[in-house]
C-alpha cells in the first residue's frame, strides 16, 4: 500500500487531503509543521510527501531541502495557495505541484500520476554470462523505468523465467553456458508462446536468425546501447521488432 505524508498547518485542508486519501486506498499520515515531519520521517518511510509551503516554525522549502539530501527517493507534491509556477521557483524539482484553488479532483489525479511514475514499466529478464554486458544493460533500463532479473547462464534464467509471473521481455546471448541460448529459447517458447525475446550477440543479425529463425527481435552488440534501448522500447510498446 502506497503510504503517503501530508505536511499542512491548516485543520480543515489537512483533514479533507486525509479523508480523500484514505478512501482512495493510501496509508496516510498528518502533520501539521516542518518539525514533526522530519521527526516521523526518521521512524518511517513513505512514498509520497504533500507539503505545504507555509508552515509555522519551519517553511516547507527548508523541510524541502533536507530531503533531497536524505530522503531523496520519496516524491514531494508541493501544495500551497500560490499559483504553480510561483511554487516552482521556491521548490524546484519537486515530483508535482498543487493550487489549492484547482480542487481535490485535480490534487489526486497529480497523485496518481505521481504513483504511476513509480511503478516499474514492466520487468525484463536479462540472460547474459558477461558481466560488464549485463551491468550495462541493467543500468540503461532501470534507469528508464524497467525493473530487472539477472541470469549468467542458461539454466538460472530458466529457472527466473519459471519462477516470475510477470516477465515482459527476455534479452537472451546465445553464447551462455549451462544449455546455449537456442535450448533456451525453445524451453521458453515451448512454455510461453507468447513471451518476447530479444535475441543478443557479438554475431551479425543475420547469423543470429540463421541460429533462431523466430525471436521477436535481433541486437547486434557492435550496435550499441542506443540500438538495443530503442529495440527494447518499441517491442514493450508495439509488441513488434525489427
Amino acid at each position: 500500500m502506497m503510504r503517503i505524508l501530508i505536511v499542512e498547518d491548516e485543520d480543515k485542508v489537512r483533514k479533507l487531503h486525509a479523508e480523500l486519501l484514505e478512501n482512495e486506498g493510501y496509508e496516510v499520515v498528518s502533520v501539521s509543521d516542518a518539525v514533526q515531519a522530519s521527526e516521523i520521517l526518521i521512524r518511517k518511510h513513505f512514498d509520497i510527501i504533500l507539503l505545504d509551503i507555509n508552515l509555522p516554525q519551519v517553511f516547507g522549502s527548508v523541510l524541502f531541502d533536507l530531503m533531497q539530501v536524505f530522503h531523496k527517493s520519496i516524491k514531494v507534491i508541493v501544495t500551497s495557495v500560490y499559483p504553480v509556477e510561483e511554487q516552482r521557483k521556491i521548490m524546484k524539482d519537486a515530483a508535482e505541484y498543487y493550487d489549492k484553488a484547482q480542487g481535490v479532483d485535480v490534487l489526486l489525479e497529480k497523485i496518481k500520476k505521481v504513483e504511476r511514475s513509480m511503478m516499474p514499466l514492466g520487468t525484463i529478464l536479462i540472460i547474459e554470462d558477461e558481466l560488464k554486458i549485463r551491468k550495462l544493460f541493467r543500468n540503461q533500463l532501470e534507469e528508464l523505468g524497467y525493473r530487472t532479473l539477472e541470469a549468467e547462464d542458461g539454466e538460472t534464467g530458466l529457472e527466473l523465467f519459471a519462477k516470475e509471473q510477470k516477465i515482459g521481455l527476455v534479452i537472451l546471448d546465445i553464447a551462455i553456458p549451462n544449455k546455449t541460448g537456442m535450448k533456451v529459447f525453445e524451453s521458453i517458447k515451448g512454455r510461453t508462446p507468447s513471451a518476447k525475446i530479444i535475441v543478443s550477440s557479438v554475431f551479425p543479425k543475420d547469423d543470429q536468425q540463421s541460429l533462431i529463425k523466430e525471436a521477436d527481435d535481433y541486437f547486434d552488440k557492435a550496435e550499441g546501447v542506443e540500438v538495443f534501448i530503442e529495440k527494447v522500447k518499441r517491442l514493450l510498446t508495439t509488441g513488434r521488432g525489427n
